[in-house]
């Protein structure tokens, strides 16, 4: 089984105790357990997941690659996870997928909100990536109304993203 783990050099673990502060508020250094970051669901299963989500309508763009490798090296995966996710072809059944292996309660919504943030990376959230994302949410047993609350939330991260970026950088992109 490939999990997150205290295997990674030192710079990416402080990174990613950073990123699950900032995202879920949690203390990794209190946790008994490192391993825990990834009972709710297999690492590769769920970055997988997230991939076939974002081909969902055929097209899984650089962007939607990029942003799920890129989270999941955030997130402390192994190099040769990330490795393997570069040329994942996300062609599988997503239910099949995302049922291989035990979705906790606990972490069954975050890879619904994961799922709709790799397929919006490319700034399109296509029927087909919704369609998908509803296939997984059912497997998983996530109702419509949550999926729903969930792409709400997603847009207007968005809109706050965006708000933040003209309020805090009015004259454009300092690096461009």
């Amino acid at each position: 089984m490939t999990t997150a783990t205290t295997d990674i050099a030192p710079i990416r673990a402080t990174i990613s105790k950073w990123y699950y502060k900032e995202l879920w508020d949690w203390d990794l250094d209190k946790m008994a357990n490192v391993e825990e970051l990834s009972s709710f669901i297999e690492l590769g299963t769920f970055l997988k997941s997230l991939l076939i989500a974002a081909n969902g309508d055929g097209k899984l763009s650089e962007a939607e690659r990029k942003w799920v490798i890129g989270r999941a090296a955030t997130a402390g995966a192994p190099e040769s996870l990330l490795k393997e996710l570069e040329t994942y072809p996300a062609n599988q059944d997503i239910s099949e997928v995302v049922t291989s292996t035990n979705v906790t309660s606990k972490g069954r919504r975050a890879v619904i909100y994961f799922a709709i943030k790799a397929a919006a990376a490319d700034a399109e959230y296509a029927e087909g990536e919704k369609a998908t994302i509803r296939k997984m949410a059912k497997a998983i047993d996530i109702s419509e109304e949550v999926v729903k609350e969930i792409e709400d939330l997603c847009l207007e991260e968005e809109r706050i993203k965006q708000k933040r970026i003209s309020l805090c950088l009015p004259e454009g992109d300092p690096y461009n």
